[in-house]
Protein backbone atom coordinates (compact mmCIF):
# COMPACT_ATOMS: atom_id res chain seq x y z
CA UNK A 1 0.00 0.00 0.00
CA UNK A 2 1.19 3.49 -0.88
CA UNK A 3 -0.54 6.72 0.13
CA UNK A 4 0.40 10.03 -1.51
CA UNK A 5 -0.94 13.00 -3.43
CA UNK A 6 -1.62 13.15 -7.17
CA UNK A 7 1.22 15.57 -7.86
CA UNK A 8 3.62 12.80 -6.77
CA UNK A 9 2.14 9.96 -8.86
CA UNK A 10 5.14 9.97 -11.23
CA UNK A 11 7.33 8.82 -8.31
CA UNK A 12 5.71 5.38 -8.69
CA UNK A 13 6.29 4.98 -12.45
CA UNK A 14 9.10 2.56 -11.62
CA UNK A 15 6.57 0.02 -10.32
CA UNK A 16 6.15 -1.08 -13.95
CA UNK A 17 5.46 0.09 -17.48
CA UNK A 18 1.74 0.29 -16.84
CA UNK A 19 2.29 2.47 -13.77
CA UNK A 20 4.46 4.69 -15.97
CA UNK A 21 1.62 4.96 -18.51
CA UNK A 22 -0.86 5.91 -15.77
CA UNK A 23 1.50 8.52 -14.30
CA UNK A 24 2.21 10.00 -17.74
CA UNK A 25 -1.52 10.25 -18.53
CA UNK A 26 -2.28 12.05 -15.28
CA UNK A 27 0.59 14.48 -15.86
CA UNK A 28 -0.95 15.42 -19.22
CA UNK A 29 -4.65 15.54 -18.21
CA UNK A 30 -6.75 17.29 -15.59
CA UNK A 31 -8.09 14.64 -13.19
CA UNK A 32 -10.95 16.92 -12.11
CA UNK A 33 -12.41 16.79 -15.64
CA UNK A 34 -12.59 12.99 -15.82
CA UNK A 35 -15.93 11.85 -17.26
CA UNK A 36 -18.13 9.50 -15.27
CA UNK A 37 -17.75 5.87 -16.24
CA UNK A 38 -14.86 3.99 -17.82
CA UNK A 39 -12.05 5.68 -19.73
CA UNK A 40 -9.32 3.59 -21.31
CA UNK A 41 -5.81 5.00 -20.98
CA UNK A 42 -4.02 2.00 -22.50
CA UNK A 43 -6.75 -0.49 -23.39
CA UNK A 44 -7.19 -3.20 -20.78
CA UNK A 45 -3.71 -2.53 -19.36
CA UNK A 46 -4.60 0.83 -17.75
CA UNK A 47 -8.09 2.25 -17.43
CA UNK A 48 -10.01 4.42 -15.01
CA UNK A 49 -13.54 4.21 -13.60
CA UNK A 50 -14.92 7.47 -12.24
CA UNK A 51 -18.10 7.81 -10.18
CA UNK A 52 -19.78 9.65 -7.35
CA UNK A 53 -20.62 7.17 -4.60
CA UNK A 54 -22.79 7.55 -1.53
CA UNK A 55 -20.64 6.41 1.40
CA UNK A 56 -22.90 5.13 4.15
CA UNK A 57 -21.89 1.58 5.13
CA UNK A 58 -21.71 0.70 8.80
CA UNK A 59 -19.02 -2.00 8.51
CA UNK A 60 -15.96 -2.34 6.31
CA UNK A 61 -16.29 -4.68 3.32
CA UNK A 62 -13.02 -6.24 2.15
CA UNK A 63 -11.77 -7.07 -1.34
CA UNK A 64 -8.61 -8.01 -3.22
CA UNK A 65 -7.50 -8.42 -6.82
CA UNK A 66 -5.10 -10.80 -8.56
CA UNK A 67 -4.12 -9.06 -11.81
CA UNK A 68 -4.66 -5.34 -11.29
CA UNK A 69 -3.42 -2.77 -8.83
CA UNK A 70 -5.91 -0.11 -7.75
CA UNK A 71 -4.93 3.54 -7.64
CA UNK A 72 -7.89 5.03 -5.79
CA UNK A 73 -7.88 8.80 -6.28
CA UNK A 74 -10.25 11.09 -4.37
CA UNK A 75 -11.55 13.94 -6.53
CA UNK A 76 -14.22 15.44 -4.20
CA UNK A 77 -15.20 14.68 -0.63
CA UNK A 78 -13.49 12.23 1.72
CA UNK A 79 -13.29 8.47 1.96
CA UNK A 80 -12.04 6.16 4.70
CA UNK A 81 -10.03 3.08 3.73
CA UNK A 82 -8.85 -0.03 5.48
CA UNK A 83 -5.77 -2.10 4.66
CA UNK A 84 -4.66 -5.48 5.95
CA UNK A 85 -1.65 -7.68 5.39
CA UNK A 86 -3.64 -10.93 5.59
CA UNK A 87 -7.17 -12.17 4.92
CA UNK A 88 -9.33 -15.19 4.32
CA UNK A 89 -9.94 -14.86 0.59
CA UNK A 90 -12.99 -16.08 -1.30
CA UNK A 91 -12.58 -17.49 -4.82
CA UNK A 92 -11.55 -15.04 -7.50
CA UNK A 93 -14.08 -13.90 -10.11
CA UNK A 94 -11.61 -13.91 -13.03
CA UNK A 95 -13.82 -11.80 -15.33
CA UNK A 96 -13.90 -8.97 -12.78
CA UNK A 97 -10.50 -9.66 -11.15
CA UNK A 98 -12.33 -9.37 -7.84
CA UNK A 99 -12.63 -11.42 -4.71
CA UNK A 100 -14.27 -10.66 -1.41
CA UNK A 101 -12.40 -11.49 1.76
CA UNK A 102 -12.50 -11.23 5.52
CA UNK A 103 -9.77 -9.27 7.23
CA UNK A 104 -8.84 -7.32 10.32
CA UNK A 105 -7.72 -3.76 9.62
CA UNK A 106 -4.00 -3.18 10.10
CA UNK A 107 -4.38 0.45 9.05
CA UNK A 108 -7.38 2.76 8.69
CA UNK A 109 -6.99 6.18 7.09
CA UNK A 110 -9.00 8.93 5.41
CA UNK A 111 -8.13 10.57 2.10
CA UNK A 112 -9.38 13.85 0.67
CA UNK A 113 -9.26 15.61 -2.69
CA UNK A 114 -6.04 15.09 -4.62
CA UNK A 115 -4.86 12.17 -2.50
CA UNK A 116 -4.56 8.55 -3.64
CA UNK A 117 -3.80 5.10 -2.34
CA UNK A 118 -2.24 2.28 -4.33
CA UNK A 119 -3.29 -1.25 -3.44
CA UNK A 120 -1.19 -3.90 -5.19
CA UNK A 121 -2.57 -7.28 -6.29
CA UNK A 122 -3.22 -9.55 -3.34
CA UNK A 123 -3.51 -6.71 -0.80
CA UNK A 124 -6.79 -6.90 1.13
CA UNK A 125 -8.38 -3.47 1.26
CA UNK A 126 -11.66 -1.86 2.20
CA UNK A 127 -12.67 1.14 0.08
CA UNK A 128 -15.99 2.95 0.10
CA UNK A 129 -16.27 3.80 3.79
CA UNK A 130 -17.58 7.13 5.08
CA UNK A 131 -15.11 9.36 6.89
CA UNK A 132 -17.87 10.30 9.35
CA UNK A 133 -21.51 10.88 8.58
CA UNK A 134 -22.82 9.42 5.30
CA UNK A 135 -21.64 11.56 2.41
CA UNK A 136 -20.97 11.64 -1.32
CA UNK A 137 -17.47 11.13 -2.67
CA UNK A 138 -16.27 11.52 -6.26
CA UNK A 139 -13.49 9.07 -6.93
CA UNK A 140 -11.44 7.70 -9.80
CA UNK A 141 -10.20 4.13 -9.56
CA UNK A 142 -7.28 3.62 -11.92
CA UNK A 143 -6.83 -0.08 -12.72
CA UNK A 144 -3.20 -0.95 -13.58
CA UNK A 145 -2.38 -4.41 -14.94
CA UNK A 146 0.62 -5.83 -13.10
Amino acid sequence: MIVDKLSNLSRYAGLGKNFAAAARWFEEHDASSLPHGRLEIDGSQVFVNTAVNRLDRAEMAWEAHALYADIQLILEGEERFGWSDAADMDPLDPEKDFRTCRAEAQAVFTLGPGQFVIFLPGEPHSPGNPAGEPSDCKKAVIKVRC
